[in-house]
């Protein structure tokens, strides 16, 4: 029902065209049965026509009614794939987190392949539904007494089968959550393969103790439900046999019936068993698909988008003070880990940045650096103070054109090989020189706004993403300890060209760095301890002291 109920709202207007030939196609099949019985009769020579002309009105009618069902399903899937990514752009930061990566991806790859495959047979049950309503309102017109008996019973059988259903479909309710917990591992398996790998006895007890008993369970889940369908599915069927051997052997003992009527409901029957075996076949794939439209609703129920009226922050009016380019006042936020702990605490911090300067954030591990970069970003919203551009308080409304003035390098960055929102032929020279200044020019090469390839050592990847951030030309540059796992001679690159130039084109640099050898190339230094701010000091910028 729901899977119905998600076609109707899609397009109305396909779902009623196929629906429509779907009741055709099926009218189509009762006239076969009819014009056969017809034919049981002798006058067979005068129905060749209205036989072959039926055959081919059922093969177009049902086609027709599929191909329709068929693309607006896959309409459906792709509105519901870009709508999702959509919403996952726009959802902060922190809640994504707290939905977990590997149950987002479940859902965008498992659950949206298990609705799309269910989607794909969608077709078939309209067409075969159809089919078996028609052939029995022809039964009902032929025989009515049979077909009351024969309503009686099934309406007794689909009663019993929908009670039955419920073991094996809580079988898959429990089988999805159980794959979480198996993309979670693989995951772990994946991402800590290096740690794994350099501890082989902990990477075998990870697959055989903690992987393995999901897995297992896993299947045991899947066993226990495609066994429970399978008997549910053959029991059925069999039924329907039964239902064919009482129809023909006991109910003429009590209400006789003519050969001839007989003979008819029982090809009708037999006709039936097609249509209606795959109807109950069909029934694990949408019991599977009600489960991924559940969890695919869930989560645009959690990232479900707030209309709201986008705002753009202006530049500063003239006269007025542009001093101060990005500002935190007394803004304060905690760190939840998952148990709902709140261990740490940013603030209450109070920062001005000057356009064009070059700030340096250091301060120890666990000291707040990070938080303080995510909320000067705009990726992590103060519980309580404020963040300001232009002297312009930053808020829903307009956080996105916020945001829309940084360019940032985190430290557990994501490299993509497509440069978009770009000219290509605006920064294709530019790109080239500073490729060869990160020694990259011998293994990439950026054309058509793509790298040619990304498949890099970390380092490599690290500069590619340095690049990608320069060539996006913001207002405003974060860099989350790129300099921490470069040679020498790129870091040199780094606090000696690439600062200064940016410094010269009137950017403003925010650099987290431990490199104090390097701390000569900033405007101003701020210190974290603690999640507060314990020294802020403003320095003369001296590169020869810098390099030495």
């Amino acid at each position: 029902m729901d899977l119905i109920k998600f076609l109707f709202r899609q397009s109305k207007q396909l779902f009623f065209a196929a629906g429509l030939f779907a009741a055709l196609s099926g009218l189509c099949g009762a006239s076969l049965i009819a014009v056969i019985n017809e034919g049981m009769r002798g006058s067979v020579a005068s129905l060749a026509p209205k036989f072959f002309g039926l055959c081919l009105a059922l093969l177009l009618t049902r086609s027709i009614s599929q191909i329709a069902m068929l693309r607006m399903a896959q309409d459906a899937v792709l509105g519901m794939r870009i709508e999702l990514s959509k919403r996952l752009l726009d959802t902060p930061p922190q809640k994504l987190q707290k939905l977990g990566k590997p149950a987002l991806m479940a859902i965008l790859t498992r659950d949206i392949e298990t609705f799309v495959g269910a989607l794909q047979i969608a077709p078939h049950i309209l067409t075969d539904g159809i089919i078996v309503i028609a052939c029995f309102a022809y039964l009902g017109w032929l025989a009515p007494s049979l077909f009351g008996i024969l309503l009686a019973t099934l309406i007794v059988c689909v009663v019993a089968f929908g009670v039955a259903q419920q073991i094996p479909f809580a079988l898959l309710r429990q089988m999805r959550e159980r794959l979480d917990r198996v993309f979670r591992h693989f995951r772990d398996l994946i991402e800590g393969s290096r740690e794994l790998q350099l501890n082989k006895q902990r990477g075998h007890l990870f697959v055989d103790q903690v992987l393995a008993a999901d897995v297992r369970a896993l299947r045991d889940l899947s066993i226990k439900g495609g066994t429970s369908y399978t008997l549910i599915t053959n029991v059925g069927d069999m039924m329907f046999y039964i239902v064919i051997g009482v129809m023909l052997f006991v109910v003429p003992l009590w209400l006789p019936q003519d050969a001839q009527t007989l003979a008819t409901v029982t090809v009708l029957l037999l006709y039936l068993v097609g249509p209606i075996g795959q109807m109950m076949n069909a029934v694990p794939a949408l019991g599977q698909a009600s489960v991924a439209l559940r969890k695919i609703r869930q989560l645009e129920s959690d990232i479900e988008a707030q209309p709201l009226q986008r705002e753009v922050i202006l530049e500063p009016q003239p006269g007025s003070s542009t001093a101060t380019l990005v500002e935190l006042r007394d803004v304060c936020h905690h760190y939840h880990n998952e148990s709902g702990e709140t261990p740490f605490m940013l603030g209450p911090v109070n920062l001005r940045i000057a356009k064009g300067e070059v700030l340096f954030i250091c301060g120890g591990n666990g000291s707040g650096k990070t938080t303080l970069a995510m909320l000067l970003l705009g990726l992590y919203q103060p519980e309580s103070g404020g963040v300001f551009l232009h002297g312009q308080s930053v808020h829903e409304g307009n956080v996105d054109d916020y945001r829309n003035h940084f360019a940032a390098v985190f430290a557990d960055f994501h490299l993509m090989e497509y440069v978009l929102g770009i000219d290509p032929a605006a920064i294709t020279a530019q790109a080239d020189d500073y490729l060869k200044k990160l020694r990259l020019d011998r293994k990439v090469r950026l054309a058509d706004g793509k790298f040619s390839t990304i498949e890099l050592s970390s380092g490599q990847k690290k500069r590619l993403a340095l690049l990608t951030a320069y060539l996006d030309d913001k207002p405003i540059y974060l860099f989350d300890e790129w300099a921490a796992d470069q040679d020498p001679a790129f870091k040199k690159v780094f606090y000696q060209t690439l600062l200064p130039e940016l410094k010269a084109k009137g950017k403003t640099v925010i650099v987290i760095s431990h490199d104090d050898a390097y701390f000569g190339c900033a405007d101003r230094i701020v210190e974290l301890s603690e999640g507060h701010i314990r020294a802020d000091r403003r320095q003369h910028r001296d590169y020869a002291a810098a390099a030495a």
